[in-house]
This record gives structure tokens, C-alpha cells and sequence, in this order.
């Protein structure tokens, strides 16, 4: 067993010296632990790893509930959007429906007027023809005396 330990003993310096070596900065005297450095700042970086995780977490579950909340007022939109053209579509045949109406009342309207026309135009030729009844009766009635006064006082 000593002899297995002694080889890997006799095989694991020279690695870490030369390790080490190489490690060391050789004319770089301000950087001389840069390696070192360098795997400190990558294991406090890996630290910070889990709150930053966290964070874009947080932003990413906050962008997912603001996407939900635009897609319903999304839907809300589209569902008033489609009660809105079926109201203006019930609307529009209300519309056509009241146009149809007011067709068919202005050619009663029309109809009326024509016929009050008419009406009109016969009350005054049976006023005209009254009067001239009248006139004519009167008149003969007139004519009769006068005729008769006149043939009484011939006699």
C-alpha cells in the first residue's frame, strides 16, 4: 500500500508544481492571482445566479399576467365588437323596415291629398252648380213676377 501512495505522491508533485507555475504570473506583478481571481468572481457570480434567476422570474411572470390581462381586454374588445355589429346590423334592418314605412305612409299621404284634392274640387262644383240652381230659381221666380206685373198692368 505504501508503495501505490508513494507513486501517486511521486506523480502528483511534479503536476502541482508545475501547476502552480503556471499559475503564477511570470512579468506580471499586478495580476499576479488573475487565474485566481477570476474563478473567485466566477463563483460569486454563480451565487448571484439565483437571484438574478429570481428577478428575470419575477419579470417574466409579471410579463406573462400583463400578456393575459391584454389578451382578455383583447377578447372583452372582440365581444363587444361582435355585440356592437349585431346591434348596428338589427339596427340597419329597424332602418330598412322604417324606410319601407315611411315609403308606404307618404304614398298614403300622397293618396290622401289626392283624394281630399278631389273632394275639394267636387264640393265646389256642386257649390257652383247650388248657386247656379239657386241663381236660376231665383232668377225665375223674378222673371215670373216681373212678367206678371208686367202683363197686369197691360191689361
Amino acid at each position: 500500500m505504501n508503495y501505490g501512495i508513494s507513486r501517486i505522491l511521486r506523480k502528483s508533485v511534479p503536476a502541482a508544481l508545475l501547476l502552480g507555475l503556471l499559475l503564477l504570473p511570470a512579468g506580471r506583478p499586478a495580476h499576479a492571482w488573475e487565474p485566481f481571481d477570476n474563478f473567485v468572481n466566477g463563483l460569486e457570480m454563480f451565487g448571484q445566479l439565483p437571484s438574478e434567476v429570481n428577478e428575470l422570474k419575477q419579470g417574466y411572470d409579471e410579463t406573462v399576467d400583463k400578456l393575459e390581462d391584454a389578451q382578455a381586454d383583447i377578447q372583452a374588445y372582440r365581444d363587444d365588437m361582435d355585440t356592437y355589429r349585431s346591434q348596428i346590423t338589427e339596427l340597419s334592418e329597424q332602418n330598412q323596415r322604417l324606410d319601407e314605412q315611411n315609403k308606404q305612409l307618404q304614398d298614403t299621404v300622397a293618396l290622401l291629398n289626392a283624394a281630399q284634392q278631389d273632394r275639394d274640387r267636387s264640393a265646389r262644383t256642386m257649390k257652383f252648380v247650388i248657386f247656379a240652381l239657386v241663381g236660376l230659381f231665383v232668377g225665375y221666380f223674378l222673371l215670373i213676377r216681373v212678367l206678371r206685373l208686367g202683363l197686369r198692368g197691360r191689361r
